[in-house]
């Protein structure tokens, strides 16, 4: 049993780098690209186009977690299925169709590798593939497609230099063992759909590490500095508060240290202005912290409106008493609350900070007043590990008071997710 490699001849709307994909007879194919390139366009319109082609069998679409296939592809696939094609509903529950021909559409997330072992395929289309664990693809879904000689598809956007980078690196090589594998390389700016203002904000508002990887689908170290754009020459000199603004007062709930940081936002920049760095405080850590901003505002006889950010994990209460969110919502009355409901991703949380120190069009939009001393050493030590984690062990005082000026920052100041219409796709029946 032996699957044709090379696309149907169905009438798509694809763009000049989605048809070059699509058109590409290597087996294994490795797209990688930027932010709203269109590669899950390009993924959609491949398996239903395989579907209708090859027949009879299972056709799956991997994402790193199941609610993000759902999220990202569970209603345009069945948008872009004619309902003439169909043998019966699609299924709600466990996301999956079938066509009236035997084929079978299923959605898989691959938080559980194991979990996706023992089914042969006759395609499959692994999203976000950096985000996965390595053994979905040489443990789980390589021998499933041993069977029909099954193609497959990998695409994401880059995370480093790793399994992801390793077969980009295979496809792109000239050694024969590696004929079957081809990959390529699109900037968000080589989808023809979309605004070019997009990218130009993108510039304005992304730190240039960040705008490379996400935008321009450049494999970037990650390990090393995280807040690589801090600059102490460029970004450390006094802050006095502006009056009439708000304060924003943001706190991560460790115990030792418990941490805050003051800062507020004046004249287009991100103005640290105090810290707060409380040791040994035990079960009162957040009291602590919490009493010494207010003691520090009160030294600068501030009486202006308060805003409180932090980790959106201190919302559950202790066996010793009340929870963090329940202390600060105690001790700052009538405070603007702005912790969000979940925590973003840290590496989100450090783009947002590194973007504040410089954006890709060269501007610094971060000042921290020199008086922050545990602020600056955090931005100058700490580091990502080579799995792309914080380091939190190498030094267990660093990382805190980052975080907690960290959940500011990214409340305020995310880094925007670019915008874009994919258009239609239309297919001709070909059973």
């Amino acid at each position: 049993m032996t699957a044709t490699t090379s696309e149907p001849p169905v009438r798509l709307a694809l763009h000049s780098g989605q048809a070059q994909v699509y058109q590409s007879p290597a087996r294994f194919r490795v797209l990688v690209a930027g932010r709203r390139w269109g590669k899950t366009h390009k993924a959609r319109t491949g398996i239903v186009a395989r579907a209708l082609k090859m027949g009879a069998g299972r056709y799956w679409y991997i994402a790193p977690t199941l609610k993000s296939a759902k999220d990202i592809f569970w209603e345009d696939l069945k948008a872009a299925i004619d309902p003439s094609w169909l043998a019966g509903k699609p299924n709600e529950s466990e996301l999956f169709v079938r066509l009236r021909g035997g084929q079978e559409i299923r959605l898989h997330g691959a938080e559980d590798p194991d979990s996706l072992r023992g089914r042969a395929l006759r395609y499959v289309v692994l999203d976000e593939y950096a985000d996965m664990k390595p053994q979905t693809w040489t443990e789980a879904i390589r021998p499933a497609l041993a069977d029909w000689k099954a193609p497959a598809l990998f695409i994401g956007t880059p995370k480093s230099f790793n399994h992801f980078y390793d077969l980009f690196q295979r496809g792109q090589s000239p050694d024969p063992k590696w004929a079957n594998w081809a990959a390529w390389q699109f900037r968000s700016i080589d989808n023809p759909t979309l605004d070019p203002a997009e990218i130009e904000e993108a510039r304005q508002t992304t730190d240039p590490r960040t705008f490379r990887q996400e935008w321009e689908a450049s494999f970037e170290a990650i390990s090393g500095r995280a807040y690589y754009a801090f600059s102490r020459q460029l970004d450390v000199r006094p802050v006095q508060l502006t009056s009439g603004l708000p304060v924003a007062v943001s706190f991560d709930f460790n115990i030792n240290p418990a941490t805050a940081t003051i800062g507020q936002s004046a004249g287009g920049e991100t103005r640290f202005w105090r810290e707060v760095w409380v040791s040994h405080a035990g079960g009162e850590a957040t009291r602590a912290a919490a009493v010494a901003v207010k003691q520090k505002l009160r030294e600068a006889n501030w009486t202006g409106q308060i805003r409180v950010y932090g980790d959106p994990s201190g919302k559950s209460a202790k066996t010793t008493g009340p929870s963090d969110h329940a202390i600060l919502r105690e001790l700052f009355p009538g405070a603007t609350w702005c912790i969000p409901h979940a925590a973003p991703h840290v590496r989100d949380r450090v783009a947002a900070v590194n973007a504040r120190c410089e954006t890709m069009d060269g501007k610094r939009h971060l000042v921290v007043d020199p008086t922050c001393v545990h602020l600056i050493a955090d931005l100058e030590q700490v580091i990502f590990k080579d799995n792309g984690d914080l380091d939190k062990t190498t030094n267990a005082m660093l990382t805190h008071i980052s975080d907690a000026g960290g959940y500011w920052v990214h409340q305020e100041w995310p880094v925007q997710k670019p915008r874009v219409s994919t258009g239609a796709v239309w297919m001709e029946h070909l059973l």
